[in-house]
């Protein structure tokens, strides 16, 4: 019984290994790195920042915005959907995106339309 439970272990521990993700994690941040932060242009709308082993997406809204994400091939398309009154000031949602080597290209969506990034800074 316990070879059996241990060549479990091991099989799962191989086959968990085994697995790709295409999209390791995407999430809003409530705060960001310092040196980060000083990447961002707050005139701009929509900022991609790249460091290594991460992307930030970074958004400006006066309105409420829900994001999510989905894998089309080699593209990771991020959704961004306003919602709500427009407020007089400006919030600023940052993402956090860590891709697969597969994923070679970020597209982002307001609202449904594509919109193109109107800076991308390497760090």
């Amino acid at each position: 019984m316990r070879r059996f439970i241990v060549g479990a272990l091991i099989a799962a521990g191989l086959l968990s290994a085994c697995s790709d993700p295409e999209v390791t994690s995407f999430s809003e941040l409530n705060q960001m790195p310092g040196d980060v932060w000083e990447q961002v242009d707050p005139d701009l709308t929509l900022q991609l920042l790249n460091s290594k082993t991460k992307s930030y997406i970074v958004f400006q809204s006066e309105q409420a915005v829900a994001a999510d994400y989905e894998i089309e091939d080699k593209t990771v398309i991020i959704r961004l959907e306003e919602s709500g009154e427009t407020k007089d000031v400006v919030d600023t949602h940052v993402y956090e995106l860590k891709t697969d080597a597969k994923q070679d290209t970020i597209e982002v969506r307001v609202n449904g339309k594509q919109k193109p990034f109107d800076n991308v800074t390497g760090f």
